[in-house]
């Protein structure tokens, strides 16, 4: 039923079905009309005709799904049962003809055995079923399933295909991108992100201009712990001078969190996009700036953007730029927005020192708003909170 409902023609076979029923019900309910050709009223007779059809139907459906029920139950104990007897067979190591004995008897038992037993075992036993799922005829037909049009048998055969290590597996899944559907697109993008196929991860990742902004967001958290892929990957995009693959590289190190040990040019800091400066100061903690830090602090807290502003006085406090210590205080005195205030008394609180004392005057000036920032800032440092 469910190849029927995934298959191309499905549309045009409902489509069909609804007219059929139409047609089946106008004719039962016009057969029991005269069927009652003792009733003379034509009215009284097709309105008692209708009601008898409609009760009749019911009653039928009612039935079919009681009957329905019972085979369910049943084909579900009966599963239940060729699960468990498939679960003690992968168990002995020395019943491997029978396993794939059982695997052509019950080939969705199989899979669905193997799916749940990669996920919680390792070492060499995972090794054996994995061995087992290649050498099944399964393996074959779970290649071609990832093109299949019923979405659960695609998810499962990616699912299970990206646990391989294999040529085939990878290109299996590879050509998943393809598929029409976009939740099989997205868990064949995953299963690369997660698995050993270099090649087709940097394909990917240079697919991400493509991608909107949360596709990226959730692949950049399946995305490997790899020393080589990533940095490459971002130092390439930071020199390449497209603003759509500089913005995804400045995402992936505030997502990462890691320092990026590749040197990033100062240029960035006056960017003629705001967005690439605004995550430029954003991530510059992370960053192996190639010129000096105040300089770009500098220029930050000297941006036409209030938000550039803000980021770079936040960056400031992380990095205890003391020697801006006059220009946060400005800011905090004179502001555009308040949040680029609040970033930079934060700044003065973590500073210490001079900044300090400085950040008090502010919190016991006359100014209202300026007062409100300033004595939070003092508040959330006393209490340990972080810049």
């Amino acid at each position: 039923m469910t190849r029927l409902i995934y298959s191309r023609n499905w549309p045009r076979i409902a489509r069909l079905l609804v007219v059929a029923i139409l047609i089946a019900y106008i004719g039962a309910v016009t057969l029991t009309a005269q069927w009652l050709d003792y009733i003379g009223d034509p009215f009284i007779r097709f309105t008692t005709a209708f009601l008898i059809v409609q009760f009749s139907f019911l009653a039928v459906l009612a039935l079919l799904l009681v009957i329905g029920k019972h085979i369910r139950v049943k084909f579900e104990w009966r599963q239940g049962a060729r699960v468990r007897k498939l679960e003690e067979l992968l168990a002995s190591p020395e019943s491997e003809a029978a396993v794939l004995e059982a695997a052509r008897k019950w080939p969705d038992e199989f899979l669905t055995v193997v799916h749940y037993t990669l996920q919680s075992i390792r070492g060499t036993a995972r090794q054996r079923v994995i061995r087992l799922l290649e050498a099944s005829a399964l393996y074959p037909k779970l290649l071609k399933q990832t093109l299949s049009r019923n979405p659960d048998r695609a998810i499962r055969a990616i699912s299970l295909l990206g646990q391989l290590n294999t040529p085939e597996a990878h290109a299996a899944i590879y050509r998943a991108l393809e598929h029409p559907a976009e939740t099989i697109k997205q868990a064949a993008r995953k299963a690369i992100m997660q698995g050993n196929d270099k090649e087709a991860q940097r394909k990917l990742l240079d697919s991400f201009p493509q991608l909107p902004a949360w596709q990226r967001l959730l692949m950049l958290h399946f995305a490997p712990s790899d020393e080589t892929l990533l940095p490459e990957f971002v130092t390439e995009a930071l020199e390449s001078g497209d603003e759509t693959r500089i913005l995804i590289a400045i995402e992936m190190v505030l997502t990462r969190q890691r320092l990026l040990t590749s040197p990033v040019s100062i240029d960035l800091a006056q960017s003629a996009n705001a967005e690439i400066r605004i995550k430029f100061f954003k991530a510059l903690r992370f960053l192996r700036l190639q010129g000096d830090v105040m300089t770009a602090l500098r220029l930050g807290l000297a941006d036409s953007d209030w938000r550039v502003r803000a980021m770079a006085a936040q960056a400031c406090g992380q990095f205890r730029a003391a020697a801006l210590a006059g220009r946060l205080l400005e800011m905090c005195r004179k502001f555009e927005n308040g949040a680029e205030a609040a970033h930079a008394a934060r700044a003065l609180a973590a500073l210490g020192g001079e900044g300090w004392l400085r950040l008090q005057e502010v919190a016991n000036s006359k100014t209202d708003i300026a007062r409100q920032i300033a004595t939070e800032a003092v508040e959330r440092h006393m209490l340990g909170g972080t810049v």
